[in-house]
């Protein structure tokens, strides 16, 4: 789970403190449908998890995009 937070923060560019499982991602200032495709490739290249956009859609955290990796 470090690791995922890890690497979220490194997308939006901020440091792992400013974020947790908790935060709705889409809420974050640097938000853009770029950061949202940055965190869908992330997920397939770290995790082998294709996720589509509409279930990316479904997600609102990024507690739920974890879970899209443990679960697969």
């Amino acid at each position: 789970m470090e690791k995922f937070l890890e690497l979220v923060a490194e997308i939006f560019e901020v440091e792992t403190d400013e974020i947790a499982m908790d935060t709705v991602f889409r809420d974050l200032d640097d938000f853009s449908s770029m950061v949202g495709f940055s965190l869908i490739v992330m997920m397939e290249d770290e995790y082998d998890t294709k996720l589509s956009v509409d279930e990316f859609m479904k997600c609102n955290t990024i507690g739920d995009l974890y879970q899209k990796c443990v679960k697969g």
